[in-house]
């Protein structure tokens, strides 16, 4: 996280402008409030029983490698064990052998390491539904009709958190969906105009057999009286800034084998989800059409596009040129991706305009830092102290419109906003070791206000 000196008031005052600058643009004409929302390992009731049962009777493992087949397969499709246990992360921001730390998968209330609640039980679980259930209702309040999620496990999950008379959507009720933990999908209020809902299913391949990503979601949303094609991603993760096809550096020698092939082999993974991911802009090019979820990826410390200073590729070709096939290999204990071109960034590469049309445009905070930096208090800055430190994740959410859809829209849809939680009294949420966290994201606003007609 890229953080700045700030204030409270400065944060407040910030939040005011950005609200203000909200119902503005919606007031201008038919607006449509667009988010996108982590929801942080979002779990059904009956998903959420399912996971209890399979870990609890096999003692909360941290590694399922040695369970019985019959156990590994119903733990299949559920998340990790250690999931939802209110400990610190990265573990090794706090020091301790208490209880065989960082090794279990679930911790005494008063460990030293807790940050929030667990969540295996039920009522604790309830917590986070209730504080994810008033966020919700205050994105509809503030006039957004249309949330593309991450991180859910079924409509069903959305459902619970979602404001009566909403629809719903995910990937995991569509034919071909894998049997993962984590979808993606939508949520859509009463009058706004969703059809063609779709599985993405080549994003759900990262090349390593057995290991499926996550697919994305595509539909079409009609925005002032036209269709515009949309695609909700959730890339693959560990990989926010570095190289993708040289990721490791001269620095990373200090790390341990273990972690330099795990950095390599996340790396290795997104690199080979990109291509999929160009291909489906490309298909769309010269049309109105967006993509918006979580990246994984600071794109907006990221080029726009080719320059003199800077250039994409490793090995001399243009982003324009092809970026695939790609094809993993194992290399000792990390997976390597080997494809048709090497290259650096992400975003340079879906922003070649080849073909034609093939140009898209990020969000931005309107108080946002020089090289996409995220300043403390800044309307970019999702924030949750806890007793470690911050617990929230910045800079990888992302909304991206095309050209076309820029050219009809005003210009104010090219600026973003996070919602930050709240705990009861409106005050900004604080993160307690008896409190459940609602997400380690913030859901990220834009409106999508048309330009006037002449």
């Amino acid at each position: 996280m890229i953080r700045d000196r700030g204030t409270r008031s400065a944060r407040a005052a910030v939040a005011a402008l950005t609200l203000v600058t909200s119902a503005a643009a919606l007031a201008q004409g038919p607006a449509l409030g667009v988010a996108t929302w982590n929801a942080g390992w979002l779990l059904d009731a009956a998903t959420h029983a399912r996971w209890v049962a399979a870990c609890g009777r096999n003692g909360w493992p941290a590694d399922t490698a040695a369970l019985p087949p019959a156990e590994r397969a119903a733990l299949a499709g559920l998340p990790f064990c250690d999931v939802h246990n209110g400990m610190r992360y990265p573990r090794d921001g706090c020091r301790t052998t208490r209880d065989d730390w960082p090794r279990a998968a679930r911790y005494p209330a008063d460990h030293p390491c807790r940050d929030t609640a667990d969540l295996a039980s039920g009522p604790a679980y309830e917590g986070k539904l209730a504080a994810l259930r008033a966020t919700f209702a205050r994105l509809a309040a503030q006039g957004v009709g249309l949330v593309a999620l991450q991180e859910v496990s079924g409509a069903a999950a959305v459902r619970a958190i979602a404001p009566d008379g909403w629809s719903v959507a995910t990937t995991r009720e569509l034919p071909g969906a894998p049997a993962i933990a984590q979808h993606v999908g939508i949520a859509w209020r009463r009058g706004v105009r969703v059809r063609d809902v779709a599985l993405v299913p080549e994003l759900a391949d990262g090349g390593v057999p057995g290991r499926p990503l996550r697919p994305g979601l595509a539909f079409t949303v009609t925005v002032a009286g036209k269709p515009v094609h949309a695609l909700v991603v959730h890339l693959k993760s560990g990989c926010r800034s570095r190289d993708l096809d040289a990721p490791l550096t001269d620095r990373d020698a200090k790390l341990t084998p273990g972690r330099q092939d795990a950095i390599a082999s996340d790396c290795a993974m997104l690199r080979y989800q990109l291509p999929a991911l160009e291909a489906w802009i490309d298909a769309h090019a010269g049309g109105d059409f967006a993509v918006l979820g979580d990246f994984n990826r600071t794109l907006l410390r990221e080029p726009v596009a080719e320059s003199p200073t800077y250039r994409t590729r490793l090995d001399g070709s243009a982003p324009g040129d092809p970026l695939g096939p790609c094809t993993m290999a194992r290399e000792g204990g990390r997976w390597v991706a080997r494809c048709a071109a090497r290259t650096r960034a992400l975003f340079p590469e879906l922003n070649d305009g080849r073909p034609d049309g093939a140009v898209v445009w990020r969000a931005r905070f309107a108080d946002g830092g020089r090289g996409g930096g995220i300043a403390k208090g800044s309307s970019g800055d999702c924030r949750i102290e806890g007793p470690h430190g911050e617990l929230t994740h910045d800079g990888i959410d992302h909304v991206l419109i095309s050209e076309s859809l820029k050219r009809r829209l005003d210009p104010s849809a090219l600026t973003m906003r996070v919602e930050n939680y709240t705990d009861p009294a409106g005050a900004p949420l604080r993160a307690d070791p008896a409190l459940a966290l609602p997400s380690d994201h913030c859901p990220h606003v834009v409106v999508w206000t048309p330009q006037p007609r002449p």
